[in-house]
């Protein structure tokens, strides 16, 4: 059914993480915009797909915003919104939109997530972490998240559970799946750059999907004068 528009901004989201074929993505959201500009679900992946891999963070916001206005307790929306004020160094507003999100869902893990990484970004090293324990706690674990959790201990100097971490998910890995990006994020906080470059490359083989906002991750402005770095956008197809 060539008329359904979430259908289309699906196949981008699919051309988006299987091939990195952006003019792909493009066309196929452009027509979910056409066919239905008003669906949050359309809103919601033009902004995460069509716009948060080339660092088009206000726009991607405003689009979310549209989308809250359709379906204003969706948390997924929501905590995407959370996402981008962080992408976007909106720090306070995304503390704001994460303790939001916890008064909305106590059991769901994304409001503490945001308030994690908003806090990291911050220096708050206390509060993130803490924030990073109870998403991790109230996901079941989830290595992806877990992840998150190893680059805030790293990078508060609790590097004894960050390498407890890094071993728990090579035990994990040999049944499961882990995110590369997880191995990367810890070996960044503890200023391992060589292993961190190896885990992205590999992140980008697997089509990680966490790799989607390398242009505005703010933890990374560090490393993005590294040639290295500028060879992983080439082969997500993002050049400057």
């Amino acid at each position: 059914d060539n008329t359904l528009a979430e259908t289309h901004a699906l196949l981008g989201q699919y051309r988006k993480q299987l091939d990195f074929d952006w003019s792909e993505v493009r066309r196929e959201i452009n027509r979910a915009l056409h066919l239905n500009p008003a669906s949050p679900v359309v809103r919601l992946r033009y902004a995460v797909t069509g716009l948060m891999p080339h660092g088009r963070i206000e726009e991607a916001v405003m689009e979310l915003k549209t989308a809250l206005d359709v379906d204003p307790l969706s948390p997924n929306i929501r905590g995407w919104l959370g996402v981008m004020l962080w992408l976007g160094r909106e720090y306070e507003r995304g503390i704001e939109e994460g303790r939001l999100m916890t008064e909305l869902d106590p059991t769901g893990w994304r409001g503490d997530f945001v308030i994690g990484h908003c806090s990291r970004e911050k220096r708050m090293f206390d509060e993130a972490v803490a924030a990073h324990r109870r998403a991790t706690e109230l996901s079941g674990g989830t290595p992806l998240v877990l992840g998150w959790l190893g680059l805030a201990l790293a990078e508060s100097g609790n590097t004894a559970e960050a390498r407890a971490l890094l071993e728990r998910f090579r035990a994990t890995a040999v049944k499961a799946y882990v995110p590369p990006t997880s191995f990367a994020w810890i070996h960044l906080g503890l200023g391992e750059i060589d292993e961190f470059f190896v885990w992205m490359d590999r992140a980008i083989d697997a089509r990680d999907h966490i790799l989607t906002p390398i242009k505005t991750y703010p933890f990374l402005d560090p490393i993005r004068s590294d040639p290295r770095y500028l060879a992983l956008l080439r082969k997500m197809h993002l050049e400057p």
